[in-house]
């Protein structure tokens, strides 16, 4: 229960409540081999499905329906009240000045739509244009020309559904840090930024992460799985196949990231299952985009496979008990605190409240990397860049 405030059983019980008092139906199953991978559907009285999710893990039922959840909040709850805020006001905001993609806005009073988020004591607002936070098909197609690249970096990251407001907090929190060091990752495989130290789990560690399963952890066997230790405090992770992308465009990856070493191997691993086991149309298409552009760069075709890292011999992480006993509001203390030693804050809104004590939160850390969308086939840079050119913008 590390990172969660009840059990499992009971969180199964208040999501299937919540469920019903939304008057839906969930069908949830396992998908593949080794109950690792599940979905979980939503349908209304007439049948008609409505909304859908995905889970990992050891109790990857409960994560689908979660998911599920979150994606209803996300798509059909109505949105936290929107304001209509200039460009040059996101700009100059205190907590914005960190920000390239913020700073990058132009320095005109064109008004754009923002969600006012706030600081974990709201002491502190932050307004973020609901471009940014909450992609819909029509981002494209508004706002001035100077306003547009807001889409390219458009991602629902930080998004988390929990049975309390911590829990979400927590994992969209994580969320947020985990993609972050994935683009750092990334920029490294590149050679864009300097190298990282890598290391990859001891087969002691990998067993435990896997609860030893058989399955599991022969699958495991077939992928490279790294590890890295941030100066977040949190353990990042991500896997993928040694062998490439064989028949697919471009290698699936899964990533995961935790104060506990172990959820994160586990959380990168599964991730690597589902993304394989899920595989359709949709991801097709998105691999196809993203292969032609990274095919284009001498940097950036790294990507593609992660030839850089196959032959790396890395050193190993062991089992630890680090943090075991941390309950969910003092692991939010704690990355609260190692983000604020590094010029960083948490700022949040909430997305939905549901029955009980359910609840949907978004979470946005000013300055933190999106990256990572490069291996989506959209042409983003790191904030680093951003940054030093709306420097060269202003001089």
């Amino acid at each position: 229960m590390f990172e969660r405030e009840i059990t499992p059983s009971r969180a199964l019980n208040e999501i299937t409540c919540s469920i019903q008092a939304l008057e839906l139906r969930a069908i949830v199953r396992y998908v593949g081999e080794g109950d690792l991978v599940a979905i979980a559907e939503l349908y209304d009285k007439d049948e008609k499905l409505i909304e859908s999710g995905a889970g990992k893990g050891p109790d990857a039922l409960i994560g689908a329906m979660a998911e599920s959840l979150e994606h209803y909040g996300t798509f059909h709850c109505r949105q936290s009240q929107r304001s209509r805020i200039s460009c040059d006001s996101i700009a100059v905001q205190r907590d914005a000045q960190c920000d390239g993609i913020l700073a990058s806005l132009p320095n005109t009073n064109e008004l754009v739509e923002c969600f006012r988020l706030t600081a974990l004591d709201d002491k502190r607002e932050l307004f973020v244009p609901c471009a940014l936070l909450h992609p819909t098909a029509d981002n494209n197609n508004t706002g001035s020309r100077e306003t547009r690249f807001l889409s390219r970096y458009a991602s629902n990251s930080g998004i988390a559904f929990g049975c309390t407001k911590a829990e979400a907090l927590l994992h969209g929190t994580l969320e947020v840090i985990e993609r972050h060091l994935l683009s750092q990752f990334f920029l490294a495989v590149c050679a864009i930024r300097p190298a990282m130290d890598l290391y990859t789990p001891s087969k002691a560690l990998l067993a435990e992460a896997l609860l030893h399963r058989p399955y599991a952890l022969e699958a495991a066997s077939k992928l490279q799985i790294i590890v890295i230790k941030d100066e977040s405090g949190v353990y990042f992770s991500v896997a993928f196949p040694k062998m490439g992308p064989g028949d697919l465009h471009i290698s699936p990856i899964g990533s995961g990231c935790s104060l506990d070493i172990c959820i994160a191997v586990q959380r990168a691993v599964t991730e690597q299952f589902q993304s394989s086991t899920l595989y359709g149309i949709s991801e097709e298409t998105s691999d196809r985009k993203a292969f032609d552009m990274l095919s284009t760069s001498d940097a950036l075709k790294s990507l593609i496979d992660f030839s850089p890292l196959k032959n790396l011999k890395l050193r190993t992480f062991e089992p630890t008990s680090e943090g075991q006993t941390s309950t969910v509001a003092q692991q939010i203390a704690l990355l609260q605190r190692n983000l604020k030693s590094v010029g960083k804050a948490i700022f949040h809104r909430t997305v939905a409240q549901y029955a009980n004590t359910n609840i949907v939160t978004q979470i946005y850390i000013p300055g933190l990397d999106r990256f990572n969308i490069i291996r989506k086939g959209q042409l983003v840079a790191p904030q680093h860049i951003l940054l030093n050119n709306t420097k060269n913008r202003g001089n």
